[in-house]
């Protein structure tokens, strides 16, 4: 009995050890001096809190311990969430209310003072190019039109007596500017009735709590004049800033670094188009081993952009809910896929990661196949495709089969954002481009922090006067030498 016994003491002992092992192998959660990782969501696909098989907000806040603990993102960005007659919502008919597909204004206030509660930051996609056609200014609107009785909100959109390059037809000799689709009137930005309707939903907003807004079609609100464009967006950022000085704004303008670089005069911030995608420079110079032209170009732009705006703050993402998901650029290769989010997610500005990418979550094609269901590995809050999705391939990977495996994506993103919250200079310092005498190391020094990847997949050794500080993405210190493992990241100073 007494062996037995001692056999049951030691198995108990063992299981003791063993769970507290397990439990050193999950980073602790590093809270961040600033907030600059946001995790995208499309909420109609990310948690569904009531089992009708549609994510809603509820959704969302349980899933902020996954977000902000388990992930490490400290920001969140949410599509838009306004009355819709669309799966997608960028055609709103109420900006001052939520979609009942996704709950109520109650459920939003209730997370945003979660989030503000945690020190989160949330921020709302604001759809200011157009509206939709169901909106009750464009009903009216054109009613006056077609009765030509023009009072007040025929001045609200673009209205032509002729048929023009992205103008939709209401009946003969009258038109509207739709430049998306007839479903999406453009709201004619010059008129003063809409830009108080603007400033009455802007405010409406920030005085929610919420941190900022992304602005869609930013490029389109005047066709391509990109100096009108500006001028609108340093009107609005002012407006924004005139509530809260410190919001944070980010445009979308899905263009050339010629034309984005330039719209940094606004005083707003931009996506970094040209580094992501499958086409940009992050899986170019990746594939071609060309990490310190990289760098340079990093710095480069970093420096162009505050020509325009001193206080610039670059917002860097891999892939979106336009584009196929970033797991496909480096297809069946893992190390790769590492090598990438350890990059983008160690640059300076804010970063963007879209749900799901951390799993390595894939799609591509028409919109919808590119917003499926976040895949939780659980029945519980599953939801259902967007209408009209039909990707073929089937996912196997699942937040939680990757949150139990230590060499997985999900546990690399974890890593690396934790290491980004660790030194904040890595956020908000410039970054210089170091030359390490290797093309295929990029190296970036933030104040007295340095980042260097290895875009090869052989070892790569480099000598300096430096130490390093943390090596859980690889490196090891040798005689005079820093030994970098092929696709590895590792972070060091000056000694």
């Amino acid at each position: 009995m007494m062996r037995k016994s001692l056999l049951k003491k030691s198995l108990l002992v063992f299981l003791l050890l063993l769970t507290a092992c397990s439990s050193k192998t999950k980073p602790e959660y590093v809270k961040p001096e600033v907030n600059s990782v946001y995790y995208e969501i499309y909420v109609g696909s990310f948690y569904d809190s009531d089992g009708d098989g549609k994510g809603d907000l509820k959704g969302v806040m349980e899933k902020l311990d996954y977000i902000q603990k388990d992930l490490g993102a400290s920001g969140i960005w949410l599509m838009p969430i306004n009355p819709s007659p669309t799966y997608h919502k960028y055609d709103v008919i109420d900006y001052k209310d939520i979609d009942p597909d996704y709950g109520t204004m109650e459920d939003f206030d209730a997370l945003v003072k979660e989030m503000n509660d945690r020190d989160m930051d949330l921020i709302l996609d604001l759809v200011l190019n157009h509206t939709s056609s169901e909106h009750p200014w464009f009903l009216k609107a054109k009613e006056e039109m077609k009765n030509d009785a023009c009072t007040l909100y025929c001045e609200y959109y673009n209205f032509s007596d002729q048929s023009l390059a992205h103008y939709e037809k209401i009946q003969d000799g009258l038109y509207y500017e739709a430049e998306f689709w007839s479903g999406m009137p453009d709201l004619n930005l010059d008129s003063e009735y809409v830009r108080d309707h603007i400033k009455d939903i802007t405010k409406f907003w920030l005085d929610k709590g919420i941190k900022g807004f992304r602005l869609d079609a930013t490029t389109h609100f005047y066709a391509d004049d990109t100096q009108k464009n500006i001028e609108f967006l340093d009107w609005f950022g002012k407006l924004a800033k005139s509530f809260n000085p410190d919001v944070y704004i980010v445009g979308e303008a899905w263009k050339d670094i010629n034309i984005i670089q330039p719209m940094y005069a606004s005083g707003i911030s931009f996506f970094n188009f040209s580094l992501a995608q499958n086409n940009g420079r992050l899986v170019k110079d990746i594939n071609k081993g060309n990490g310190t032209h990289l760098a340079m170009f990093m710095e480069s732009y970093q420096n162009t952009i505050e020509e325009y705006q001193p206080d610039a703050i670059d917002s860097i993402f891999f892939s979106n809910h336009d584009n196929g998901r970033s797991a496909s650029y480096f297809a069946g290769q893992l190390e790769k896929q590492k090598l990438a989010s350890s990059v983008y997610l160690l640059l300076p500005g804010n970063v963007f990661v879209y749900y799901g990418e951390e799993i390595g979550m894939i799609g591509s094609g028409k919109d919808e196949n590119k917003r499926l269901p976040m895949l939780w590995g659980d029945e519980k809050g599953k939801t259902t495709k967007p209408s009209g999705a039909d990707y073929a391939i089937e996912m196997e990977m699942n937040v939680k089969d990757e949150m139990n495996n230590k060499d997985s994506l999900f546990n690399h993103y974890q890593k690396v954002i934790g290491i980004r919250n660790q030194y904040p200079e890595i956020s908000r310092s410039n970054g210089k481009a170091i030359d390490l005498g290797d093309p295929a190391l990029f190296a970036m020094m933030f104040d007295e922090v340095m980042v260097v990847h290895n875009f090869s997949g052989e070892a790569k050794e480099f000598e300096g006067n430096y130490e390093i500080i943390n090596n859980e993405l690889g490196g090891k210190a040798t005689k005079e030498k820093i030994l970098l493992e092929g696709f590895a990241s590792v972070i060091i100073k000056a000694k």
